[in-house]
Formats: structure tokens, sequence, C-alpha cells
């Protein structure tokens, strides 16, 4: 992931209908240190301006990441399709409030990295898990070793 790479230029005299193509990899998931270490995705970006200070960037992600599963550990393979949308405006400072992101007019740069991971991430399912029979069979066994026999269990 190249340092710059990520970064818009609000003030671009193009920037109004400007599309943009990144191909996500492993190094960028690494990169950014989050749940997600490893994936092949692409996000186009298209940037559409209401006026010289009002921006609406519309992500399209589509591709696989692998997350650990929630109960063995090892990487689930998930496929990824997703559409986001970001309204960025040019302020007096930069500023987060929600589905706006103010960006300070004197510097007129945001960087698109963190969004991208964390609209990734937000489509993952809230549970993630292999299918039954396909998590890690050393991890399943140490963990039934591991697991306290219920008395309910045993009815």
């Amino acid at each position: 992931m190249k340092a710059n790479e990520y970064q818009i230029d609000l003030l671009a005299p193009d920037v109004d209908g400007k599309t943009i193509e990144y191909h996500i990899d492993d190094t960028f998931f690494q990169q950014l240190d989050g749940l997600i270490q490893r994936g092949q995705v692409k996000t186009t970006l298209h940037i559409e301006g209401s006026t010289r200070s009002v921006f609406r960037f519309h992500f399209h992600s589509v591709g696989v990441v692998y997350a650990p599963c929630d109960r063995c550990l090892a990487d689930v393979e998930v496929p990824i399709d997703t559409d986001d949308l970001l309204n960025v405006k040019l302020g007096a400072e930069y500023a987060d409030e929600g589905e706006t992101i103010i960006v300070a007019e004197n510097d007129g740069m945001i960087d698109v990295s963190q969004f991208i991971y964390e609209f990734i991430a937000l489509s993952l399912p809230m549970k993630l898990v292999h299918e039954e029979g396909q998590c890690d069979e050393a991890m399943m066994a140490t963990l039934e070793k591991l697991t306290p026999v219920s008395p309910l269990d045993e009815e």
C-alpha cells in the first residue's frame, strides 16, 4: 500500500465525477491491523461533487476476505459485495459527524483507506463461523477437552 495511494485531493479541479479503482490485497489489511488480515477485494470509488465543498463518495467493493472463525479461530472465507456512501464536506477543521466527514478546507485531503476497511468489515456477518464440520479439527478437539460437561448434557 503506497502512502498516498488512498489520498483524495478535494481541491483538485477534476475531483467531481472521478472514478478510482483500488485492488485491495493482504498488504492493505495487514497494514491496517484489524480483524481482517487477508483478502482480495476490488473497490471502486466514484466521487460526485454537488458543489465545490460538498461531495458524495460511492464505494462498491467486491471480492473475498478471510477472518477468524468464532468457534475455532481458523480463517473463514467470506465473500464481499457491498455498496456504501460517505458524505464529505470541506469545513474549518476535521470532524466526524456520523454519515458526514468534515475535511479541513486549508488541507483539502482525505485518506479513504480506513473507510474502505470499515465498509468491508461492516459487511461481515455478525456470527462468523465455518459450515458444520469445516472447523479446525485440532482446535475443536482441544475445546472439547477444556469445556466442562453440564449436568444438562448428561441427560
